[in-house]
């Protein structure tokens, strides 16, 4: 594969991966940006693995982003007090998704972000890890599962209460 080619392979990685987390196009380029010209400068060193290299570099980016965003946005008294504005807002922050991933253990982290942040397919993260794909698999079940449980249960409207529950309805056997 050309240099050229790889790159622009490695923007669109590092997009979808920022364009995830930060959620503006804007903000996504500006990342894709800076990543590119930190892996150029260590091309030498980080070709044998640029695309979860590429992938690690823009998700840490953005979550910087966001983490100076929230703390420049929050309002002054709430900034003193250490309090957060709206605990139950319904979907998990950005800044949720990023503690809990950091709670999982360092390989299921890898396979969430380069599975479904950065869009790869299974195949696709099995050998940009190294690893087979049925590891790929019990990895990313064993992270959905721990996300599932440590994130919080339901979102709550302050005016109706707990959203209600969906049910799928299936004729008995």
């Amino acid at each position: 594969m050309k240099f050229e080619d790889e790159f622009d392979e490695l923007a669109a990685l590092a997009y979808r991966t920022a364009f995830r987390i930060v959620g503006t196009r804007v903000d996504a380029e500006e990342i894709v940006q800076d990543t590119l010209v930190k892996a150029y400068a260590r091309w030498s060193r980080v070709r044998s693995h640029a695309r979860p290299w590429v992938c690690r570099v823009a998700a840490n980016d953005a979550i910087g982003l966001v983490r100076k965003r929230t703390r420049r946005d929050a309002p002054r008294a709430l900034r003193l007090s250490g309090e957060q504005a709206d605990p139950h807002d319904g979907a998990l922050t950005r800044l949720d998704l990023q503690r809990l991933l950091l709670a999982l253990p360092k390989r299921q982290r890898d396979v969430i972000v380069l599975r479904y942040l950065a869009d790869l397919t299974e195949a696709q993260v099995a050998d940009e890890l190294g690893i087979s794909l049925g590891t790929v698999k019990a990895h990313a079940h064993r992270a959905l599962a721990a996300l599932r449980t440590s994130a919080p249960t339901e979102p709550t409207d302050p005016i109706s209460g707990p959203a209600p529950k969906a049910t799928l309805d299936v004729p008995a056997p």
